[in-house]
């Protein structure tokens, strides 16, 4: 199956699985959903989104070039025919070559991203573009959508290895897509434990222990689909109590630039600090949370819990509401120029720049409506006149059927 298709469909699978899951969740009386934060992580994914179609198409130009000239397959060695491993008709076939190159692109991509993903726990660096995911305090499926797009630029690096065994780029993507929708089920309070599939597979709830804040939970379970690598290598934890869901130190905003670019804050205000280069390359590429003792504050202190009260700025009903309309309203026109418009990725990159630009101003005022935060009222008068012009531009200069 095409990649583009296979997320096409999963999304509308997705979306409907939080809508299921955010009735369940009223029906049963559960807070697992909190409208603020639900838009946050929609406006999160929005960004995660925007900035990685850039990433990924200067990711495959990259995969494409080592897997042709500097691979296995150019040496003359092709183990990954791009081929399915099923035949329907004339009669059901399994091509077992085929069946076996699949599974394997499959389970090798898990393998280098429990590698990535743990070294995101353990570099300060990479942190700073995965802290992202982990700011919020809740847990449920919309979490999966809240990402930051500068993770990707380490993780598609990572993820050349297997370029270098010749696997094709379609295969990769594809392999890495099924493991990025698998994660996604997996981000839900509503399951519970899973009897023997605990033992090999990532389940809800060896997921719920990687996002704990208690100290017994901090940087375990990294597998993306099998949580046999985390046996392995001695990451992994058990769920016994219910985890604190969040940072050890919350960032207690909603405003989707602070928690994309909070932790990169933090390091370049703290490398202007340090005495050494040592200390700045600790600042860096060392563990997170790393500070020299000189730089060090009591507030620098674990603390268990984390936190008492969840961040909830609690705004007027009729705040929430318009704020909920106008998100609504924005993914809407989003989807329209995507689909109706039909802007073409590679040849229309100003048009997407443009109107990713207006997105994300767009967002950032919402975001800072609900919180109630200073010139709100400002930047949505700038926000609508903005989002009306592009809006009109993408529709007037892109590539509309003609019927």
């Amino acid at each position: 199956m095409n990649s583009d298709a296979f997320m096409e469909y999963a999304f509308i699978v997705m979306v409907a699985l939080i809508g299921i899951e955010i009735f369940v969740s009223y029906m049963k009386g559960k807070q697992f959903y909190r409208l603020n934060v639900l838009i946050a992580d929609v406006s999160t994914g929005v960004i995660f989104a925007l900035v990685g179609v850039v990433i990924l198409l200067g990711a495959l130009y990259v995969y494409d070039i080592v897997e042709k000239n500097y691979s296995l397959s150019a040496l003359g060695y092709h183990f990954f025919p791009l081929i399915s491993p099923f035949q329907f008709s004339p009669s059901f076939v399994v091509n077992w070559q085929a069946l076996g190159a699949w599974t394997f692109s499959v389970v090798f991509a898990d393998f280098i991203y429990y590698w990535f993903h743990r070294h995101c726990h353990e570099i300060n660096l990479f942190w700073a573009t995965h802290v992202t995911h982990h700011s919020t305090q809740e847990m449920n499926l919309s979490v999966a959508f809240r990402g930051n797009g500068l993770q990707r630029i380490f993780e598609y690096t990572y993820f050349l290895a297997m370029a270098l065994l010749g696997i094709p780029w379609a295969m990769f993507l594809l392999s890495h897509r099924i493991l990025k929708v698998y994660q996604f089920v997996v981000h839900t309070r509503f399951i519970g434990k899973l009897g023997f599939l605990e033992e090999f597979m990532v389940t809800p709830s060896n997921h719920r222990v990687h996002h704990g804040t208690q100290r017994k939970y901090l940087d375990r379970n990294h597998g993306g689909i099998f949580i046999i690598w985390d046996r392995l290598f001695g990451s992994f934890e058990w769920e016994t109590d219910e985890p604190i869901y969040g940072l050890t130190k919350p960032v207690n905003s909603f405003n989707p630039i602070t928690v994309n670019l909070h932790v990169f804050k933090d390091m370049f205000f703290q490398i202007f600090k340090c005495k050494s280069m040592g200390d700045i390359f600790k600042t860096i590429f060392g563990p997170p949370g790393w500070k020299p003792t000189y730089l060090q504050t009591p507030e620098d202190a674990f603390k268990e819990p984390a936190y008492t009260e969840k961040y909830d700025p609690k705004p007027p009903m009729g705040v929430m509401v318009y704020v909920a309309l106008q998100a609504a309203v924005l993914m809407a026109v989003g989807l329209v120029i995507w689909k109706v418009a039909k802007i073409n990725l590679e040849q229309d990159m100003t048009s997407l720049g443009i109107l990713s630009l207006v997105i994300i101003f767009s967002l950032f005022s919402i975001d800072r409506t609900m919180e109630m935060k200073r010139w709100s009222r400002r930047t949505e008068v700038v926000r609508n006149m903005l989002f009306i012009v592009a809006f009109v531009l993408a529709l007037v200069y892109s590539n509309i059927p003609q019927y």
